[in-house]
């Protein structure tokens, strides 16, 4: 048997042994003490909604833009010097409504001669009216302007000619039928109802696009050259499976969707669909069939795993 010596004691190898796993126990007892503590799994804050029923519509949207398709020119009878100007540009008019004031050529020249004749006061003035009813769109002749005969004095723009001319892609063509309503969408965020009238035989060689007319449900004063966007419903169906657009997630290609289905109140599952038509706010699942009362995540679904572990803040 082996003997240690150890600050002048003696001990044996099995008593040593003793010792030491005794003192490493009682340091490690005096020194280490170790707390357990909990794992706290964090839980992602969602939404959650049901499936409801209902009419949906697949729409296509296009870019348009207003004109007015009957302009009156109103243009000088005779060479003349414009004494009044009467009307500005937006200003309505009637038919009949006087808009200009001329003196002809000879009437001013005998107002600076030396003779004067009161016989012939009124001779020289003429009164230009208005032609039609509508919006004036432009004046370019102004008082104390010099004006020849034919000259375009002003431009009056009939409101009812308004019209949106529709710039439809080629490959649309077959969807888009006279006749058919549309919906007129202006950048103020006001809608007005529209009918699809007739093509224009005319296509723009940048955009490879077919130029079609559409006339407002509305009698609203609508500036020319505005840019609108009009929405054209391709085809409605009724469905029992409708969610917030929200709900259906997809691939980077968009050619996988999925959703997040509740299957307790804390755990949500990835579930692959197919979709059918959309629009803006709502999205059609064809496939597979789901429960009424299953609940779908609609905010915070984005980058759940497969199996998530969620704290549900609003049903």
């Amino acid at each position: 048997m082996k003997i240690i010596i150890i600050t002048g004691k003696i001990f044996t190898m099995k008593n040593s042994i003793i010792t030491v796993v005794s003192l490493l126990l009682l340091f490690a007892g005096c020194h280490n003490v170790q707390v357990k503590e909990s794992i706290v799994v964090p839980k992602a804050l969602v939404e959650a909604v049901t499936f409801k029923s209902g009419q949906i519509n697949d729409e296509i949207t296009l870019q348009a833009q207003s004109v007015y398709l009957v302009k009156n020119g109103i243009t000088a009878p005779v060479n003349c010097y414009v004494q009044k100007t009467l009307v500005m540009p937006g200003d309505k008019v009637q038919a009949g409504q006087i808009l200009y004031e001329i003196a002809t050529k000879e009437r001013k020249a005998s107002e600076h001669s030396a003779i004067k004749d009161t016989t012939y006061n009124k001779v020289g003035f003429i009164q230009i009216k208005a032609s039609s009813a509508g919006t004036i769109s432009a004046v370019t002749s102004q008082t104390g302007d010099y004006v020849t005969e034919g000259t375009l004095m002003c431009q009056i723009s009939n409101v009812n000619s308004l019209a949106f001319t529709l710039q439809v892609p080629f490959e649309y063509n077959n969807l888009i039928k006279a006749g058919a309503t549309c919906r007129i969408e202006l950048p103020n965020g006001s809608n007005i109802q529209g009918t699809i009238k007739n093509e224009l035989n005319q296509m723009s060689i940048s955009g490879q696009t077919r130029q079609y007319l559409v006339k407002p449900l509305s009698n609203d004063i609508i500036p020319e050259n505005l840019l609108a966007t009009v929405k054209i419903t391709t085809k409605t169906t009724d469905s029992q499976q409708l969610l917030p657009i929200s709900c259906v997630l997809s691939d980077e290609m968009m050619q996988k969707f999925w959703i997040m289905k509740l299957i307790n109140d804390s755990t949500a599952v990835k579930v692959m669909v197919k979709t059918g038509l959309k629009n803006k706010d709502e999205i059609e699942i064809s496939e597979p069939t789901f429960s009424q009362a299953d609940r779908i995540l609609s905010q915070g679904n984005y980058g759940l795993s497969d199996t998530a572990l969620v704290n549900v803040i609003k049903h």
